[in-house]
């Protein structure tokens, strides 16, 4: 897995150079100086696209801010199949709240898929319409963290929504509000992921 940049701006510029350097044989030899005018409008559009994009693929820093309740941290570690785990922090003086993405592709879902919603203990609670299966629980994200979980999976991708505080009574962040913050979330990232 590599370490998700938030947008290269040199590979907009490589690629501004080579439609220059390519302008006269796409357009055919003809009018060079019209033919580049046009490559470069296309071109100028390139930058902005490749710098407005996100750390983590299934959820922006904003909205992670309002589930959080304000700044974060952003880890984001993301494969090439489109695979990876993406962490949001919010340290407010000894609290710390998270809220974790997961997603893994699977090659053998009757196999597979039932080691995730094993994580979720013996009664989960089913969320209907969030993927092709989800349920709700309460798994540790980490040590010392309270977790309301989602385990869901859209085709052939599981994935885990985390949302959890370092306090378990955390008056800014109680356990129904956990619950729901990781609903709203499994919606979003199955959404994405469909």
């Amino acid at each position: 897995m590599a370490l998700a940049t938030g947008g290269n701006l040199s590979v907009g510029k490589e690629f501004f150079r080579t439609l220059l350097m390519l302008a006269p044989r796409i357009c055919g030899g003809k009018n060079m100086r019209s033919s580049r005018t046009i490559l470069l409008g296309l071109a100028m559009l390139i930058p902005p696209v490749c710098h407005g994009q996100s750390k983590c693929p299934w959820i922006n820093e904003a909205t992670a801010r309002g589930i959080l309740g304000g700044a974060v941290t952003v880890t984001a570690k993301i494969g090439n199949r489109g695979d990876g785990v993406c962490e949001f922090s919010r340290a407010q003086a000894s609290v710390v709240r998270l809220l974790r993405i997961s997603v893994d592709l699977m090659t053998d879902i009757p196999k597979q898929f039932p080691t995730y919603l094993a994580q979720c203990g013996p009664k989960p609670a089913p969320l209907p319409a969030i993927g092709n299966e989800a349920v709700m629980c309460s798994i540790p994200a980490r040590t010392e963290q309270y977790a309301e979980s989602v385990v869901g999976r859209v085709r052939d991708q599981a994935f885990i929504v985390s949302v959890s505080s370092s306090v378990q009574n955390d008056p800014s962040m109680t356990q129904e509000m956990r619950r729901e913050k990781a609903n709203l979330m499994a919606e979003q990232v199955a959404g994405i992921l469909f």
